[in-house]
């Protein structure tokens, strides 16, 4: 876990979840853009990702291992006592999701970047084929999940990153899918457990890996009296790695602004 500290005067702590098979270092762009606005940061990387382990890369054993660790995180950044804000991409969506679901961590505010909510059908077809052909072997046997890094983002600086990355994940075991699988079904089926917390959800329209549409419905399901959605053209699946940000960055910054009026946080 890393701590990254602003030099203004703090409005607030924000903790960072990355995305299924990279890690925390693909967002040191955002974490720089959210200093300047004056928010301490606070991430990781999840278990199985990352420089957590070498050993069960690209496994688990538990979902539980995922929300346990962003209460990790998360309990550092209250430590500040500060406005608090917990932001999800992909993965970490989905994870900050359950975790408030199950009433795991309280938040100020929750943003959801393309949470894994639905996957494409298209890649679920292609998965379910494969996780036919392994159901026999053993749940820690690794296979290629078949999502390019391409897919996450058009961005070169970035993509020459994944090309180089020796921490990136490349195979997941079959546990770990099948364990994501059903806790994408068990969290969208009880959607109604979300507490009362302000969610700001930015979803990508022409998204290659997750349905963004239905993703959206099942978001609307949110038990929230404070929602905000917005649906982004032109930006693939990792809506900060790339260059211009200056409109997703306007929507959380606008989003973030507004929970600290509402809680009369005054600096």
């Amino acid at each position: 876990m890393w701590k990254w500290e602003t030099d203004r005067q703090p409005k607030g702590v924000i903790v960072i979840v990355h995305d299924m098979l990279e890690h925390h270092e693909y967002y040191m762009q955002l974490v720089s853009q959210l200093k300047n606005s004056g928010y301490h940061v606070v991430s990781g990387d999840l278990p199985g990702h990352g420089q957590t382990t070498r050993i069960n890369k690209g496994h688990i054993t538990d979902f539980s291992q995922y929300t346990d660790r962003v209460r990790e995180w998360y309990e550092v950044a209250r430590a500040y006592r500060l406005p608090t804000f917990i932001i999800g991409q992909g993965l970490g969506g989905l994870i900050i999701t359950e975790a408030l679901r199950q009433n795991l961590i309280d938040t100020d505010g929750a943003i959801l970047l393309n949470p894994m909510l639905a996957f494409k059908q298209s890649f679920m077809n292609r998965k379910n084929t494969i996780r036919t052909s392994i159901r026999t072997t053993s749940d820690t046997t690794r296979f290629d999940l078949g999502i390019h890094f391409s897919q996450f983002t058009a961005d070169d600086f970035f993509l020459k990153q994944y090309e180089n990355d020796e921490l990136l994940v490349r195979k997941v075991s079959y546990h770990w899918y099948r364990t994501v699988i059903n806790q994408m079904k068990t969290t969208t089926e009880f959607m109604d457990d979300f507490p009362d917390v302000p969610v700001l959800a930015m979803l990508s329209r022409d998204n290659e890996i997750i349905e963004p549409f239905l993703s959206a419905k099942y978001i609307k399901q949110m038990n929230t009296k404070e929602f905000s959605l917005h649906m982004l053209n032109h930006i693939e699946h990792s809506i900060f790695q790339r260059e211009d940000t200056d409109t997703p960055y306007y929507h959380l910054e606008r989003f973030l602004n507004a929970q600290l009026f509402r809680i009369g946080f005054t600096g």
